[in-house]
């Protein structure tokens, strides 16, 4: 292959990796849509100065550290200019492509030589072959594969945002491994290290494995840490709102007990037909009621405040509620793990019910207590049924990023008290059905 001909190609190799790197931000922490004409001039006046230099370097060396780092710092610094207030992301994002593409270039080239290609014609300078560029390909079509991936999940954003600390690691981790692998490549050229080419390969093959391992381990405990974060605010949220029912029903009993002394004054302004008294006392007084009404289903107070406030709201939005309860003695958890528990599964059926066109909208709840055990079934209607994904429901809300905390504090309660929890869905119903011992 011609001199120059070879180098057009590595150029436009080049050019096609720093725009892929482009195509992730894009993905991540730049709006495409946004970006003004000067914006993109300098975008692609980086992809093309700096493809080209890649292009020509690479035609003399298959890698050199200085031009990877040049390369990372002038993406970066074209990439803040666009988006300055997300400079930490774009220096992660940036720093974890590029290397990670240099250990794809390690790893195809030392696959290479275990095939047959000499080491010293892959590696030495100004080598020309036809086999280095076809090497080069095949780095570039595994990242091809990361980004259909990333634009088939549209999650770039979400994952980046949490993940910065982890990210930080990461980049530093793949700086060691490609700075080691740079340093095997030049003793072997020099003739300071005997490495088989499938003693290279299986080596760095072996320390992605192990690195993707422990990242995965670091990252879903990451996941689970913020994730036990968010369920334990939702569990004080809900424990705020059940405190405020409370006050409300407080406030209630003392307006009652007040009722007697209020009566005595307007009987007192009927007699002297001072009707415009009337009108503006029993405004003030109104102002003062809070509308909550207790009723009586289990004997469990909290509880049954919960069911008063879900059953209005459902009363509001014209779904028939009804409740079927035995009177209780107590329940197996705490009073925040009660509000959370019924709080959410009340939630998600008038939620499914409120979707629902029809007019014949219902929910049921039934709540038994039978030989030392607890029944409680929550049933409602739907207008359609639920899609499954892994054995549970995927939730057809436009915010995702928030959906399925309910339903995990729900199973989580249930775990740490030895239940049972079976959901079915029959035609048009949905029934949640969870039983506790209570001995």
């Amino acid at each position: 292959m011609e001199r120059a001909t070879h180098i057009i190609i590595l150029t436009l190799i080049s050019c096609f990796e720093i725009w892929m790197c482009y195509q992730i931000l894009y993905r991540t922490v730049l709006e495409k849509r946004y970006l003004q004409t000067w914006q993109k001039i300098l975008i692609w006046g980086n992809i093309l100065g700096m493809g080209i230099v890649l292009g020509v370097n690479r035609g003399i060396f298959f890698l050199s550290s200085a031009i990877l780092w040049l390369c990372i710092f002038y993406t970066i610094v074209v990439a803040v200019i666009l988006n300055v207030k997300r400079w930490h992301l774009i220096v992660e994002i940036v720093g974890i492509y590029y290397l990670f593409v240099a250990l794809l270039d390690f790893f195809f080239a030392f696959c290479g030589i275990a095939i047959g290609n000499d080491f010293y014609q892959v590696f030495s300078a100004y080598n020309y072959s036809g086999e280095k560029c076809i090497l080069f390909i095949l780095s570039r079509i595994s990242i091809i594969s990361i980004l259909i991936f990333l634009k088939k999940e549209r999650k770039g954003e979400i994952i980046v945002e949490k993940a910065q600390t982890f990210m930080l690691v990461t980049m530093g981790i793949l700086v060691v491994i490609v700075t080691g692998y740079h340093f095997l490549i030049y003793d072997i050229l020099n003739g300071l290290s005997d490495v088989s080419g499938w003693s290279a390969a299986c080596s760095l093959l072996a320390i992605f494995v192990v690195v993707a391992f422990c990242l995965g381990i670091s990252w879903k405990n990451q996941s689970l840490k913020q994730e036990n974060q968010i369920l334990e605010v939702r569990e004080k949220l809900e424990l705020d709102n059940m405190r405020d029912m409370m006050k409300a029903l407080e406030q209630n009993r003392i307006q009652v007990h007040d009722m007697r002394h209020h009566m005595i004054i307007l009987r007192e302004y009927a007699l002297k037909k001072e009707y415009e008294a009337i009108e503006t006392y029993l405004d003030q007084l109104l102002e003062s009621y809070v509308e909550v009404q207790e009723e009586r289903w289990t004997r469990i107070r909290n509880l049954d405040i919960l069911l008063s406030e879900k059953k209005k709201e459902a009363n509001l939005e014209n779904i028939r509620f009804q409740i079927e309860a035995d009177v209780l003695q107590s329940l197996p958890f705490k009073e925040t793990e009660t509000s959370v528990l019924f709080g959410n599964l009340l939630d998600n059926a008038i939620e499914a019910c409120k979707k629902m066109k029809t007019e014949t909208r219902w929910i049921r709840v039934e709540i038994r207590q039978r030989k030392g055990f607890l029944f409680f079934t929550i049933a409602n209607s739907i207008g359609k049924r639920p899609q499954e994904k892994d054995g549970e429901f995927v939730s057809d809300k436009e915010d995702k990023k928030v959906h399925g905390y309910g339903l995990k504090s729900i199973r989580r309660i249930v775990k740490k008290y030895d239940g049972s929890f079976q959901c079915d869905v029959v035609e048009e119903e949905v029934k949640i059905s969870i039983s506790f011992s209570n001995k």
